[in-house]
């Protein structure tokens, strides 16, 4: 018999909190009635894409060469070969505020952008031309280098349909 009543008091203790959270269910019309005044708030603290970034290359050409019973009819391409990229690529700080709105007919998304600054970043590559579209062996055309390149970007974006 004690058991049986322990037993009804612990589950009176678990129902206790169901039955005093219940809420009211209100009507279709006062959920119609209902807009949502605040957007989504996307907070970014110094998130970074960076180290050291390498490719082995990147290059542009045409497989079949050029000109009719030419004197160039194999292939040839031209590219970046051994980039490596040293710094940030790219760091977002800042809050991303997402807000939705109607005028009329039309709906728009509104996002506020953080602030992305794409670099403080170097990049040192070899520029050539080869005959293998990987640009495994060839001639070097330049050594590139560019030091502590950065942009800041910001502003809003809108997406809409038309």
């Amino acid at each position: 018999m004690k058991r049986l009543i322990l037993l009804a008091i612990a589950v009176f203790w678990v129902m206790i909190p169901w039955v005093s959270s219940a809420k009211t269910v209100i009507s279709d019309g006062e959920l119609d009635a209902v807009i949502a005044e605040q957007g989504v708030s996307i907070n970014f603290t110094a998130l970074t894409v960076g180290g050291t970034t390498t490719l082995t290359s990147a290059s542009w050409g045409d497989s079949d060469g050029f000109g009719s019973g030419s004197t160039y009819p194999n292939s040839g391409y031209a590219g970046l070969n051994a980039v490596a990229i040293a710094g940030n690529l790219s760091v977002i700080n800042g809050a991303m505020n997402v807000d939705v709105g109607t005028s009329g007919t039309r709906t728009i998304v509104n996002m506020l952008l953080p602030t992305i600054t794409l670099g403080t970043m170097s990049m040192n590559a070899t520029m050539m031309m080869s005959s293998d579209v990987n640009l495994g062996s060839g001639n070097d055309l330049a050594y590139v280098t560019v030091q502590n390149l950065a942009a800041t970007l910001n502003g809003t974006i809108k997406v809409y349909a038309h």
